[in-house]
């Protein structure tokens, strides 16, 4: 998935959830989706990250429980403790919607994601 369309999947998510707080705090809301879900797609479509042989590669770098965590620490110090659930649920969901689990950084390795995914 491209990062506006887990941004667009999360707005409804939070909205359907928490209405009165994303109606609230909407413009910062919006602003943390789109940067996180860039931030772990970030290498995607990068040079030497483009080819048929590394198409999968950008997913090493943050897909996986090490970079959710890194994600909520980045982020959390961005734009608040106050957000720090939302950027844990969202960080999870964007690994779950590209692997369908959140593998350790130790199991996202060419051979798992070639063996288990088939890339």
């Amino acid at each position: 998935m491209l990062p506006p369309q887990h941004a667009a999947k999360s707005f409804a998510k939070i909205y359907e959830q928490t209405p009165r707080f994303f109606l609230k705090d909407w413009p910062v809301i919006f602003k943390l989706i789109w940067e996180l879900h860039c931030w772990f797609d970030r290498f995607a479509n990068t040079k030497g990250y483009n080819t048929p042989g590394t198409l999968w590669y950008h997913r090493e770098q943050t897909h996986h429980w090490e970079g959710i965590d890194e994600a909520v620490r980045i982020f959390t110090c961005k734009y608040g403790l106050k957000f720090m659930i939302i950027i844990e649920q969202e960080a999870k969901q964007h690994v779950l919607d590209d692997f369908g689990e959140i593998p350790s950084k130790s199991h996202v390795t060419r051979y798992y994601l070639r063996q288990k995914r088939g890339w």
